[in-house]
């Protein structure tokens, strides 16, 4: 069976056609044979579109199981706080679980959220100062949030960890759309503004925990860097987003957005269990 993973399309930003994007996407799962896909997020600056453009996929995509997560531009519009923590739709992917049918496997949703706990120690800020910055200059200042980031972050250590408790013995494939890792995160020299930005990337507490439930495969985006995959102890963590194709800021490697969406999937080959022949 395979289970392929993309983050970070960026539909609107990249100024693509959504239904020329969904006709192509639908065509490669099909005739590529993809069981299950799994978007992370960053689709839409707006859940109601990224809603639709999904069950547009599913639709034109029959034989593949079409699931998404909510990144902070999908969350800035169409959607309130309490909409985003509920299931508002069976293609989106937060805070659920999807058992892969004839496997050991599950894979586990969450959108994520951070706690400046990716935050360079050198920069000595409190929370408050970041939370400052955060609504100054950081686009997450329009999301609707009646909780502090932190108490939104521990939400998600929470549905996680009830999570993977209810998975144990399975193989668990993670989701979500921020950074779970501080191996991931800007170099001292970086300027100021991104040491600030980095407190906004996730949360390292998230990673500890999939480490700790020995998780087989996390899959990320948001910091739009293109990884190898990175393992720790027994979890590998995938950060292939495709991010911007932008003249002002161009992080792709061709000039075709097909071209990257493809190289950018993580394509994972999941066992299925063996039936047993009659006598």
């Amino acid at each position: 069976m395979k289970v392929a993973f993309s983050v970070d399309n960026h539909v609107d930003v990249n100024q693509l056609d959504a239904q020329a994007v969904v006709a192509r996407q639908a065509a490669y799962l099909t005739e590529h044979r993809i069981s299950v896909y799994v978007n992370a997020g960053d689709t839409f600056n707006d859940f109601t579109k990224t809603l639709a453009f999904f069950q547009a996929l599913q639709r034109q995509a029959p034989t593949t199981t079409v699931r998404f997560l909510a990144g902070n531009h999908d969350l800035v519009n169409g959607i309130s706080y309490a909409e985003a923590q509920s299931p508002v739709d069976p293609l989106y992917l937060h805070e659920q679980t999807l058992a892969l049918p004839n496997t050991d496997t599950v894979i586990v949703g969450n959108n994520g959220w951070y706690d400046y706990s990716l935050a360079a120690p050198w920069l000595h800020k409190t929370a408050a100062e970041f939370a400052q910055w955060k609504r100054a200059y950081w686009i997450d200042r329009g999301i609707d949030q009646p909780v502090s980031d932190a108490e939104r972050m521990a939400r998600v250590l929470a549905t996680t960890q009830a999570a993977l408790a209810a998975n144990a013995g399975k193989r668990i494939l993670y989701a979500t759309h921020f950074v779970p890792t501080g191996l991931s995160m800007a170099p001292p020299e970086a300027p100021e503004y991104w040491q600030m930005a980095m407190a906004l990337m996730g949360s390292a507490h998230l990673g500890t925990l999939l480490e700790a439930h020995a998780v087989s495969a996390v899959v990320y985006g948001h910091l739009h860097r293109r990884e190898a995959p990175l393992t720790v102890d027994r979890t590998v963590f995938y950060h292939q987003p495709m991010g911007y194709g932008l003249r002002r800021l161009y992080e792709w490697q061709s000039a075709d957005w097909f071209t990257e969406w493809t190289r950018t999937l993580v394509v994972l080959d999941i066992p299925e269990k063996k039936v047993a022949t009659p006598a």
